[in-house]
């Protein structure tokens, strides 16, 4: 079970180093992006963006879409006044801003498309909540999300033992096939390489994906985690790697 009050602070407190740091999630975004009008969806009436973040999909979505109404949501205040910073530049279409946890939270109905990217491996009742937003849906609405599987971070799973419980595009595609017809899916990994251990675990504090426990290190632990992520994924130029795993589907309602 993910800790959404820790999530939230972890997020708070990475939102100024995340548009620097968060280059994969980034480039998600814009491929989520470039699929959707690679499917013909370049005008939407009404939307719903779970997760906005800093807005890396949000500004894909103004720059390339017409928009009629656009409802944005996310758990973190810093990143609901961001996104309005953003969309001050952005006369239309209209916004109403959602601040709170996707999973528990009402959104409006009738609704022609609900997006998101990076957001979906933190909830703790992923099928109960495609079940929610199917009913937010009108008649064959678009569903289209990012998210990551299971060789997500698998170095510091092995290290650690601490994790997510990443569904595969299986798993995904059984939760949705009973409502949704798969228009699009696609996975690939993706490694970064990092000086040291250390590093891995500043970048994930910067991207605020460490809100994955409440207690992380003492020395003595810190020394082990070195030691064991160096000698399991070290390359031969001397640095370390840390693997990506992101999965991408676009479906509609039945």
């Amino acid at each position: 079970m993910t800790d959404k009050n820790n999530i939230e602070k972890c997020f708070e407190k990475g939102s100024k180093t995340y548009n620097s740091k968060a280059i994969i999630q980034k480039k998600i975004a814009a491929k989520l992006a470039h699929l959707l009008l690679q499917n013909g969806l370049h005008t939407i009436e009404r939307l719903l963006e779970i997760g906005c973040g800093t807005g890396f999909l949000t500004e894909q979505i103004l720059k390339n879409f017409s928009i009629n109404e656009y409802f944005i949501n996310d758990l973190v205040d810093k990143s609901i006044s961001d996104i309005k910073a953003i969309t001050s530049n952005h006369k239309q279409p209209i916004y109403d801003y959602i601040k709170g946890d996707a999973e528990t939270i009402s959104f409006p109905k009738e609704l022609n498309a609900i997006i998101s990217t990076s957001t979906f491996q933190w909830f703790n009742y992923l099928e109960e909540f495609i079940l929610k937003i199917k009913s937010q849906l009108s008649a064959n609405g678009t569903l289209a999300f990012s998210t990551f599987g299971p060789n997500n971070y698998k170095e510091i799973k092995a290290t650690l033992n601490v994790g997510l419980e990443y569904k595969s595009q299986k798993n995904l595609k059984q939760i949705l096939e009973p409502n949704f017809e798969i228009i699009h899916t696609e996975e690939w990994t993706e490694q970064k390489e990092f000086t040291s251990p250390v590093e891995v675990l500043k970048h994930m504090k910067f991207t605020g994906v460490n809100g994955l426990k409440t207690s992380f290190f003492g020395k003595e632990r810190l020394t082990k985690f070195n030691s064991d992520y160096s000698k399991l994924f070290s390359t031969i130029h001397g640095t370390v790697l840390l693997t990506y795993n992101p999965i991408i589907i676009i479906a509609k309602l039945k």
